[in-house]
């Protein structure tokens, strides 16, 4: 059969709809990678678009202006590339290369672009994406997000082995993880522009701040990508810091049967098998599951500490209709860690020297460990109407478990001799739930004779925090003493605390919110938003054999947060943006007279520069930033509050600024990177540094390469990690500092695909076994030094 034209298949099938061919659509595509125009064109007319050829990524598609119909928007894209195109059903376009066999076209694995879920980033093979939501709520490139968000895509995790949320934020531009103990303790955390991060969500949904529902130890077998927006998130969180919001996007089943397993093995006999499976339920397709597994257990660089995780997570979805979208997913976590430490160990002798302990020294009982759960419900249903807006409902139930038993040795003064430790024991155990709902809609509207886009939504969520308490710190009868600590296995007597009363705790938050894009001429973008919450927040506890107290009772009401960016075109690549952003996070402390301090607020303004490369493939941004947090609760001097407790002012004038810049995606055919550098500079209303233990610069870097030809097989990559030293201020035992001083992190990684369907990678992590320290103080925890995994990966 001879070449033909693309498109012709179409007449050749008479599977189209005759109103998506005659219907007209205004298209505003630039010049970019075909797998990103595809994904705008389906945006555009609602279609699915299957293809079942990897060259679709080695084309870039021209630009596209003006009012066509799919028919003709398809044969612009298509242009030179040699593809056809067919419809397969009413609302699914699929394309394909020309066969020379009249009876058949043989279809391989499928990849899937779609209107309902935009910025997928599996099966691209690149380090940036096309759509991102988590600032605005609005599907917008990065180059026309006013905010500095950092998307790790689903190549970036495989290729650097990131199997946790925590690695991924180590990995991110502009984060520094603090990590002060094993994999799950409550003491770790992470910053960004100065300040701790307690904002996550899960597709977009917010997590409540009770204790135990954050997602920074969640596994990544199953995200598609993790979206980090830097800056205060208040239109789509609520409550929270100004420091950054973390969203994980979970991934979604394919049209086509794919999937893949995978093997691990590396140092300290860590074990990870991975598999995933995806594809149709029926014969037409309009039902679809997937399935993710993990089981992962190891050992560790310190000593006696052990490791265990098991993940399962299932999706499927249904077309109730060609616009009519309905999911379930269920997803379950649990998370064991043993002979688990959760504040590292003594920096100084008690003469006020240096410890210099080894990066083995494990600081906790034998008997310690942490474990948390979690198993969460996920339905939603979304539509689409013929005037292309949507409409999504969005219910999600979350039941987390969480059960710590601590006796970390860090009670003390550290003697030359080994003597003068003692353990700090305890336990903490609940099951957190939360509920939320979210409804959204979202669409083009026209205007004074212009297209503009706009979402209005609102969300509510109930977490309930409750469980029993336990004796902490000061057990009657029990002698917590450390022999020796230099000697020390961990053997100490358990003290088996038992549970001494109940307590609760129940955070409510109710909002709406809206937002639009204007836009006023084709160069000039602007964002408007605000929110309105209503926030309540109650502690009780309840001892044996005692009554019920009130420990925490708040609330705060039509709280409003408003949202405002504006981005200008200068050229066809650059951009010029600017935003104004807020949060607020309501206090507990009292003042003189008892009233509880208004909320602390935190109000970021954002400038600068956004980039896109080579059509699209390559994103960049230079991003200034200053953050302001008023309301900071400081103590009164002596002062006491009427109930005895201290009393606290609040001050205004706490503040960060600084400066990121960042580059993601593809430079060259084959070759991907990304990262950037970063720097921030907290001080309080009398311009005396804060975390000062955090590092103030930091640069990112990770960059892979496939080689062409008949090297088409081999991927080789490359990873630095540089922070700026850090201090802890009067953290020894006389009023010592500690200093750590500026380091570099090198990784590599390799891989090499022997068929389409077989591949082995390796990963070797902290190249120059350089000796560092995750967090500093009176106490500090070393990072990994020199490791290795192997990896067995087989896909179909």
């Amino acid at each position: 059969m001879a070449l033909v034209q693309a498109g012709a298949l179409a007449a050749q099938e008479g599977a189209a709809d005759a109103a998506q061919m005659q219907s007209v659509y205004p298209f505003d595509i630039i010049a970019k990678p075909l797998p990103q125009a595809i994904a705008d064109f389906s945006g555009v007319t609602g279609l699915q678009v299957l293809y079942t050829e990897r060259s679709v990524f080695d084309h870039q598609a021209p630009a596209l202006k003006g009012s066509f119909t799919a028919s003709q928007a398809l044969e612009r894209l298509l242009a030179g590339t040699g593809l056809l195109w067919r419809f397969t059903s009413a609302d699914t376009v699929t394309l394909e290369k020309p066969v020379t066999n009249d009876d058949e076209v043989q279809l391989g694995p499928v990849l899937v672009t779609g209107s309902m879920n935009p910025g997928t980033t599996e099966g691209t093979g690149s380090f940036t994406t096309d759509s991102v939501s988590t600032s605005t709520g609005l599907n917008l490139s990065l180059r026309e997000t006013p905010q500095a968000t950092t998307v790790t895509t689903r190549q970036q995790i495989q290729d650097q082995q990131l199997n946790s949320v925590q690695d991924v934020l180590n990995q991110t531009v502009g984060l520094s993880v603090s990590q002060t103990g094993a994999i799950g303790s409550d003491n770790n955390a992470v910053y960004a522009r100065g300040f701790a991060i307690s904002n996550y969500q899960t597709d977009g949904l917010p997590r409540s701040t009770v204790y135990g529902m954050d997602d920074s130890i969640a596994d990544t077998a199953l995200y598609d990508r993790v979206e980090v927006v830097r800056g205060a998130t208040g239109l789509l969180n609520g409550v929270g810091d100004p420091s950054a919001t973390v969203n994980l996007i979970r991934k979604r089943p394919t049209f086509n049967f794919a999937g893949y397993g995978q093997v691990s093995g590396g140092s300290w006999n860590t074990y990870r098998a991975e598999g995933d499976v995806s594809g149709p339920l029926n014969g037409s397709g309009t039902v679809r599951g997937r399935l993710v597994g993990v089981l992962q257990d190891g050992d560790s660089y310190v000593s006696r500490l052990t490791t265990e995780k098991q993940i399962l997570y299932g999706m499927v979805e249904a077309d109730l209709t060609p616009n009519t979208l309905a999911s379930v997913a269920v997803e379950y976590q649990n998370h064991h860690a043993d002979d688990a430490s959760r504040a590292g160990f003594p920096l100084f002798f008690s003469d006020g020297g240096l410890a210099n302990l080894s990066r083995s020294t494990n600081s906790s009982a034998d008997w310690t460990y942490h474990e948390n759960s979690n198993l969460s419900i996920l339905t939603s249903l979304e539509h689409r109407f013929e005037n292309d807006w949507t409409v999504k409902f969005d219910y999600e139930h979350s039941d987390r478990k969480y059960d710590t038993m601590i006796g970390y040795g860090i009670r003390g003064s550290l003697n030359r001799d080994g003597t003068g430790m003692s353990i700090w024991p305890g336990r903490w155990a609940a099951d957190p739930v939360q509920d939320t709902f979210a409804l959204t809609a979202s669409g083009p509207y026209q205007l004074f004779g212009r297209q503009h886009e706009a979402m209005v939504g609102a969300t509510a969520y109930w977490a309930d925090g409750g469980g029993d308490t336990f004796p902490l710190w000061f057990l009657d009868g029990y002698d917590p003493t450390i022999d020796n600590y230099f000697t020390w296995d961990g053997r100490i007597a358990n003290p088996n605390i038992q549970a001494n009363g109940t307590f609760t705790k129940d955070e409510r938050q109710i909002a709406g919110y809206a937002a639009t894009r204007l836009r006023p001429t084709d160069d000039l973008a602007v964002i408007l938003g605000a929110r309105v919450t209503d926030w309540r927040y109650k502690e009780t506890n309840t001892p044996d054999g005692g009554a019920t107290e009130l420990v925490d009772n708040r609330q705060e009401n039509g709280v409003v947060t408003p949202y405002a960016g504006v981005v200008y075109d200068l050229t066809q690549n650059f951009s010029l943006y600017a935003s104004y952003t807020s949060i607020f996070k309501p206090q507990s402390e009292q003042d003189v007279t008892g009233r509880t301090l208004d909320p602390l607020e935190g109000n970021g303004y954002e400038g600068g520069v956004t980039a896109s490369f080579l059509d699209g493939a390559l994103n960049g941004r230079f991003a200034m930033f200053e953050i302001q947090q008023d309301n900071l609760a400081v103590a009164d001097g002596d002062n006491l509050a009427p109930d005895g407790s201290q009393a606290y002012r609040a001050v205004d004038g706490t503040t960060s600024k600084g400066f990121e810049l960042e580059l993601f995606g593809e430079v060259l055919p084959g070759w991907q990177v990304g990262g950037g550098y970063a720097q921030a500079r907290p001080k309080d209303a009398d311009g005396n540094e804060l975390n000062t233990e955090i590092p103030e610069k930091t640069f990112k870097l990770f960059s892979t390469y496939q080689f062409p030809g008949i090297w088409d097989g081999l991927t080789v990559g490359a990873g630095v990690r540089w922070q700026s030293s850090m201090l802890a201020q009067d953290a020894g035992p006389n009023g010592e500092d500690f200093k750590q001083d500026d380091l570099a992190i090198v990784d590599l990684m390799a891989r090499y695909r022997f068929t389409e369907n077989f591949s082995l990678m390796a990963n070797i992590n902290n190249l120059f076994d350089k000796e560092y320290y995750t967090s500093i103080g009176a106490n500090g925890f070393y990072g990994a030094p020199l490791n290795f995994l192997l990896t067995a990966r087989a896909e179909w």
